[in-house]
This record gives C-alpha cells, structure tokens and sequence, in this order.
C-alpha cells in the first residue's frame, strides 16, 4: 500500500513541478508531458505524447538539434545527468517559429535492477533574462544559476510536502480502518503496528513492543497463537470464516464470545524469509448472530419452538441404522372447537401445552416436530411395532390426562396416532413411512378418535386412505392449474308439449391427468367429501360452467338448462349465496333461470331445514332445483314437502332393475305419483338399457337420463 501511494505521490509531484519536465525512453519518445512543459512550449501533451522528440522540435538547423542529440548521448554512456546551461533553439508556436533560449538538464532514469530506462528532460525558457544581459552584460550566469537553484528548491519542496501529506494520509487510513489490522514482527510475534479497531477488539491492554502471547493470553488455548506460528514457519497464509473467539474485553471481566473473519499474511523480506505477519480481520458477531437466529426461526416453528416439516425432512436423512425406526404421526381430537370457539390464544395455549408435555417424553435421539396446525410428528431410532405401539398408547393416555383450562374452564384433550415404519424391513423411505402415518391417523380419527392406528404395509385401509389422499391431491393440482374438465349429458324428455321442448344437460366433472388421461368422478369426488375439499370442487365447477355459459351466449341459439351438482355442504355453507352473487356478476350473460342446482337426497336430509333455507334463498334469485338420487333413503316421502325442489331425479338403481324387479317398477311408479301431485318433475337415472325406454314412458315419467340416451361429451 506505502508504495502505491508513494508512486502516487510521484506523479502528482511531477505534474504539479513548476519546472517543465518530459520524461523519455531511450529511444527518446515522450513517455509523459507536465503541465509546466505545455505551458513553455505552448503545446498541447496529447500532440507530444508517443511521438519521438525531435519530430515535436526539429530545431531552425541542424546545428541546435545536434546540441541537443549529443546531450542525450552522453546521458546515455556515462549513465550521469548532463546539463546545458545555455541554448538556443526555435520552437514552432501557433504556426510559427520563434528562437528561445533555453537551459536544459537531462537525467538518467534506472528501474530498480540499475537498467537505464528512459531521461528526464527539463527545460527552462531564459529568453528574458539573455535579453536582460545584452542590456547588462555578466548578469545572465549569475541569474542562471539563482534560476535553477530556486528553481530544484521549489520542487523539492512541493515534492516533500506532497509525499508528507500522502503519508499522513495513509496513516489515517490505517487507523480508521473499519476492520482490524496489526503488524506482528518475529518469530515471537511482537506488535509493530495497531489499528483503532483492533484496540477496540483486544481492550484494555497495551500492544505496541510487546509478543502476542502476553497482551492476548486467553487465546493460546483456543489456537490462536499455533496458528500464528504455523504461517510464520511455512508462509501459508491462513483465513478464517467466523472464528468463535473469547476475550477478555476488560481487565478482570468474564470471557466475552465473539465471532471473527480472520486474515493471517505472511511478511517476507528480500530473501523471501517470512519476517512477520500481516493479521487483518473484521468482527461480525452481530452479523453471525443475526445469521443464527434467522437460520433458527427458518427451522423451527415460531410458537412451540419445535423443529418444523423442513428441518424434520432434512434431519431424517441423517438417522443412521438399519431400522425400523417408528414415525408417530398426531393429530389434536377436536381442536378446531377450542381455536374457533375460545379463539386463537386457547388453541395457541393448549398447542404449546401439547408439545411441552412431547418434549419432556422424548429420549435424546428422538425426533419431534410440529408440521403446522394441530399436527404434530415423532421419530424414535430403531423401535419396533410392539414399543412403538406401547409408546405411541401411553403418549395418548399422557395428553388425555392434560388439565388445559382456559377462562376457569377445564376442556379434554386427546389425540389420534398413525404409526408407520421406515426403514427395514419393508426398506420404506421416511417420506413415504410419513404418507402411511398420516393416512393411519386420519383413519384412527374417523374410527373414533383418541386411539392408536398402526399402518403395516398390508394394511388394506391404508392402502385405500392413501389412494383417496392421493386422490385430494391430484384433484388439487387440477383445479389450480385448470385441468378439470366439464362434460354434459343430455336429459331426454319422454313426451311431446310445449313444457318438453327445453334442452336439460346435466354438468359432469371430469380430471385431465398430466399424461393426458381422463380421470371419472368416481376416483376423486369420493375423496373430496372425505377429505373436506368437496365445497372448493363445487364451487370451482359452478364457476367454470358460468364462464362456459358466458361465453356461448354470444353465438345463435337457445342456451341449454344446466344441472349443477352441489353437497348438502355447499349448499348450506355461510358464504355460497355471496359466492353466487358475485359469480352472476362477473358472468352478466347468465341468466339465473337457465340453471338448475342438484342435490343428493342424503345430503339434503341430513338438515332438513337448514337446507331448504338455503334452497329458498337461490330460488328468489331465479334458479331452480333437482333432489338427486331420490329412493336411496327410503325416508324422502316425509321430508319431501318440506323441500321446495322443481325436479326429481328417481335413483338409477331402482330405474335399472325395473325389468327383473317388479317391486322396483312399484317404487317408482310411486314416486312418480308423488312428484306429480307435489308438481314436480320427474327424471329417471342410469338410463342404460333401450328397453326400459317403454317401460318408463308407460310410467308417464316426464325425462330420462343415460348412456341408453346420450352419452356425456366434452362442453
């Protein structure tokens, strides 16, 4: 750095010289130009620079350019500065030549292995003071020499002040340095140099002349000093990336951990020996601490300081053995009550109670995690099926015994267990022992809860659990990336008349797999109403079907009457009539009297009330409604007055086996009666075979619906 900033100085000191000055090679080209030296010859640098001397100044004659060729070469041999105390020679100034005289001194310039590299060529313009000694005869030698000497006095002492200053500079630099820096000189390391920074690193000890063993003894046992004596013995340098270190920051007081990055730099001498050590460094215990916590709060659950899905991820990769290593998948009974009911403080309370009392049941090698909501997952090494059940059974009987109280109110806890296994002997990855644990868990809670579920892999229900949790899966991705595919299938009216002419199709949800393939409705629509995903479905294909309606409003024709189907859930859920609303607004081109809202008879009995309610609702907006599946529950007479429906849709397990079961042509023909005297609509289902077409007109039903009829196609 010193001689960077010396070589800086250097050129400042040339430019700034009031002496002109040009510095040349050896082949006498002009290597750099001061701005004392343009001024004098009145020329600009950039026309001298690269360009040999005696191009720029030819001189009048042959004679002044010899002088001046005969002073370089004597440079040149002897090695020694020449001087020309007087001379005459014209210079070509704004497109003439005028004669000056000059006073001249060139000097040797060497490198520092004693090479001649070049000349330093300055020049003074006399022309006054010889024009002064024809006036004054014997004034000029003496005026010279008081010239020159004041002259080299004027730029010595420029020169000096500006390397002074540079130096001073540099030593200000070194002290305020951000990071700290010191000079160790010797084997025994003794400070040379210190930085404010490094005194504020080390505290209150004296430095400068003494070895680093005795200002800085608490950190020979931590390394420190062997590591000093490593660089200075093979000249490595060493680095060191946030290098835990104890200091005694003050004289008397504890240890005090910091965090350093660490720079030791061999100093070598001429003879390439190391003579010291550079030590520069930065402290970043803030940083290193901030980098802690943010690396901490991205692994762990803010609530119940428990590692969270990534970390346990990450984690099991590192569990070491054969196996079988049990996977506890928990799920809180009920805790959707406490959270909804007492509000997010009660669940956050009996959340952390839950996982204080897993915590304190945990061995030292045990992996517990909270995967978010009421979930939370443990992993025990190398447990088998018996233990695990034991353990994963007293961990129920621990979390029932739970006293949670909130507000002078005592609640029961419990909780639901899938067990799964990863690793031998089934070979299971823990991501896949993971799928099996939670798919065990969802299945001890709909066998009761509060119970244990072990998944073996020959466990039938499991394998369907995951089949139907795969199912919600796929059915996910599929709605978000807008793979759900609407079918129509026509329904057929049985009988000539004005009230017939309208066209019915009912709307039928297809999946579109990533390869292309059409997944049925009987592969996921179960799994969405296991799984509570059925209203999102509804919702997802009402909205598609109105965009559909939309956009064929605009061509010639009668728009057909949609059948929608909807769950008992959707129907009575507090947001659906808003969710209607908004959609006829975003579709203005729907018209509210061209759909039709299917549901189940299951789902429309299992609250009677509520949904009517909700059915009355939509009806004053114009739509219409159809109970589906009507027979199936053997108890819709009673509560089919109490249903505003415009449409009834026979069971189609009843229509099919109306050609061997006559019984089945009773209950139908029943139900037909029914309808009509209540003024509904009837529509026969699973219409499949040609021959029950007869059969059903002579029932007077007024629609069918089947593959007999028209199969579903793409809308």
């Amino acid at each position: 750095m010193l001689t960077a900033i010396t070589q800086e100085g250097f050129k400042i000191a040339f430019e700034e010289a009031p002496c002109p000055a040009l510095l040349l090679d050896c082949n006498l080209t002009v290597l750099a130009c001061n701005s004392a030296y343009e001024n004098a010859v009145q020329k600009d640098r950039a026309v001298m620079l690269g360009r040999p001397i005696f191009d720029i100044f030819p001189g009048s004659d042959d004679q002044q350019s010899e002088i001046m060729r005969d002073s370089y070469q004597r440079v040149m041999d002897s090695r020694r500065p020449h001087h020309i105390s007087q001379i005459q020679y014209s210079v070509a100034a704004q497109g003439t030549h005028e004669d000056r005289y000059w006073t001249v001194s060139n000097t040797p310039l060497f490198d520092s292995d004693d090479v001649l590299r070049g000349i330093l060529h300055c020049a003074a313009d006399v022309t006054e003071l010889v024009q002064q000694d024809h006036q004054d005869p014997g004034s000029l030698d003496v005026a010279l020499m008081a010239g020159q000497q004041a002259t080299t006095q004027r730029w010595t002492r420029n020169i000096q002040n500006i390397l002074q200053s540079e130096i001073q500079r540099l030593q200000q630099l070194f002290k305020q340095a951000p990071g700290f820096i010191c000079v160790l000189q010797g084997p025994n390391h003794v400070f040379e140099l210190a930085n404010d920074a490094y005194y504020q690193l080390a505290g209150h000890r004296t430095i400068i002349g003494h070895p680093f063993s005795k200002v800085m003894p608490e950190v020979i046992e931590q390394g420190f000093l062997a590591k000093l004596d490593s660089v200075y013995a093979t000249g490595t340098p060493f680095v060191g990336r946030a290098m835990p270190i104890k200091l005694q920051r003050e004289a008397g007081s504890e240890l005090e951990q910091r965090f350093i990055d660490l720079i030791y730099q061999p100093i070598f001498d001429a003879n390439r020996a190391v003579s010291g050590i550079f030590l520069q460094g930065n402290d970043v215990t803030e940083a290193y601490e901030l980098g802690q916590e943010i690396a901490y709060q991205a692994a762990h659950d803010a609530l119940t300081g428990l590692i969270n899905r990534r970390e346990f991820t990450a984690r099991t990769e590192h569990i070491a053995g054969p196996g079988p290593h049990a996977l506890l998948y928990m799920d809180i009974d009920h805790f959707k009550i406490i959270n909804d009911r007492r509000g997010h403080a009660a669940g956050n309370g009996l959340l952390i109670q839950v996982a204080n009392l897993l915590t304190s049941t945990c061995a030292s090698d045990d992996l517990l995690a909270r995967f978010g909501g009421d979930e939370f997952v443990l992993v025990r090494p190398d447990c088998g099926p018996d233990d695990a059940l034991e353990w994963a059974n007293r961990l129920c009987a621990a979390i029932e015994n739970i006293d949670f109280m909130w507000q002078d109110r005592r609640y029961g806890v419990t909780v639901s267990v899938g067990v799964a296994f990863a690793g031998d002997p089934e070979g299971l990855s823990f991501e896949s022992a993971l799928a099996q644990a939670d798919a065990a868990c969802f299945l001890a809670k709909e066998k009761g809860r509060n119970r244990v579920q072990v998944s073996l892999p020959s466990d039938e229900e499991i394998r369907q659990q995951q089949q139907d949790m795969d199912s919600v899966t796929r059915l996910k991705d599929a709605m978000r990336e807008d793979r759900v595919l609407l079918y129509a299938q026509r329904i057929v009216p049985f009988h000539a008349g004005a009230d017939h002419q309208e066209v019915f199709c009912e709307v039928l949800a297809r999946i579109q797999d990533l390869d292309g393939t059409v997944v049925l409705p009987g592969a996921f629509i179960p799994a969405a109403e296991r799984f509570g995903l059925i209203e999102e479905l509804d919702r997802h294909i009402v909205r598609k079907t109105f965009a559909h309606i939309q956009a064929q409003s605009t061509q010639p024709g009668e728009t057909p009457c949609y059948f929608i189907n909807l769950s008992g859930i959707t129907l009575s859920a507090p947001g659906f009539l808003a969710f209607v609303e908004a959609s006829l607004e975003a579709y203005p081109l729907v018209r509210s009297s061209r759909i039709c809202f299917e549901v189940t008879e299951t789902a429309a009995l299992s609250n009677v009330k509520r949904t009517a309610d909700a059915m009355r609702r939509l009806i004053a907006m114009g739509f219409q409604f159809a109970l589906d599946d009507f027979g199936s529950g053997m108890a819709s007479f009673t509560y089919l007055r109490h249903l505003p429906v415009h449409y009834v849709k026979i069971d189609g397990e009843f229509v099919k086996a109306i050609l061997d079961q006559p019984a089945s042509a009773i209950i139908v023909e029943a139900v037909i009666k029914v309808a009509q005297t209540m003024n509904m609509r009837t529509i026969a289902e699973s219409v499949e075979s040609e021959a029950l077409i007869p059969l059903l007109k002579s029932l007077n039903i007024d629609y069918a619906q089947g593959f007999a009829l028209h199969k579903p196609a793409p809308i």
